[in-house]
């Protein structure tokens, strides 16, 4: 048989065979439609969903009730008992406050702790009454500086002023009524002191105190406009009300520039870095100062930078 003879019977199909080629080309086609022929006819089911809601309380309903010890009283919330200063919170551990009607005008340290508040707020608040302070709404608590807006907000609504307030003693009401003249001391003024003049709150007063604290006191009136925060008209209406009195023990804290290295100069409000390391410079290559006007001639401070820095400095 020739070579090409065998390769036509090789590529040639009988009936048959062409038969199964057909049919098993027509299966092939049906199982690749097929899905989509399926989702033409067969819809996909939905949820219920209020059948799941329903179904989901019958759960909760079919569940054994829980014990009363196991619930909080509804006027009872937890809450996190903060100790603050004036650069840092830390966390302290959880309290169980009970929230009821109260006076601030009267209520007891005790009553004051089951509300939840802290030791120091509760201590500004008799302090604030012992001075002959009085609350005469429900505003007027938010004054206490340590007490938060988070704390003053579960607490006002909770808060019933008395329309008579108890006797003032002669020498509780002597101290309210210089509070009441607003004329204080910017060294020696408390928080107290402070929120009571107008326009100045909790926030501007926790603002005066860290400024207060990083010059090392007070050596003008007018350095309270340089207060952050401090507004124009805010400052305008106080400046006649307050004094600024040096002549009070330690009311200015000073650096000495023989001494002082460049970080304690530099924390200064008045003294930048490089005025710090100018100084200290100056110091090492010339000796000691020998008076503070003696920093003139580092011509790093101009005569308006020296004058506000001056009462903050000593050679001793």
């Amino acid at each position: 048989m020739s070579i090409q003879r065998r390769t036509k019977e090789y590529f040639t199909f009988s009936k048959k065979d062409k038969r199964a080629v057909l049919i098993l080309s027509v299966l092939i086609v049906l199982l690749a439609i097929s899905p989509q022929v399926y989702l033409l006819f067969v819809s996909e089911e939905k949820l219920d969903d209020k059948k799941f809601e329903t179904d989901v309380k019958k759960f909760y309903a079919s569940q054994p009730a829980e014990k009363p010890s196991d619930k909080f009283d509804e006027n009872e919330f937890v809450q996190n008992d903060f100790a603050a200063d004036s650069k840092k919170e830390s966390y302290t551990g959880k309290t169980i406050a009970t929230l009821f009607n109260f006076d601030p005008n009267t209520c007891d340290e005790n009553d004051f702790a089951k509300l939840g508040l802290d030791s120091r707020t509760i201590k500004s608040i008799v302090n604030y009454r012992n001075k002959g302070g009085r609350f005469k709404s429900a505003q007027d608590f938010k004054k206490i500086y340590t007490l938060s807006d988070e704390e003053f907000n579960l607490l006002k609504n909770f808060i019933v002023i008395e329309n008579s307030f108890p006797p003032i003693s002669n020498e509780n009401h002597k101290t309210f009524s210089a509070y009441k003249q607003n004329i204080l001391d910017i060294n020696t003024a408390d928080s107290i002191a402070w929120v009571m003049l107008p326009g100045i709150g909790p926030y501007l007063t926790s603002k005066i105190l860290k400024y207060k604290n990083a010059l090392g006191g007070f050596s003008s009136v007018n350095q309270i406009a340089e207060v952050y925060g401090m507004k124009p008209e805010t400052y305008a209406v106080i400046k006649e009300k307050i004094v600024c009195d040096v002549t009070v023990p330690n009311a200015i804290r000073k650096i000495n520039l023989n001494t002082a290295g460049k970080d304690e100069l530099n924390f200064h409000p008045y003294i930048n870095s490089k005025q710090a390391m100018v100084l200290v410079n100056y110091r090492e290559q010339h000796g000691a100062f020998k008076n503070v006007d003696e920093i003139k001639n580092t011509d790093s401070f101009s005569e308006s930078e020296f004058e506000k820095i001056k009462p903050y400095l000593t050679v001793n």
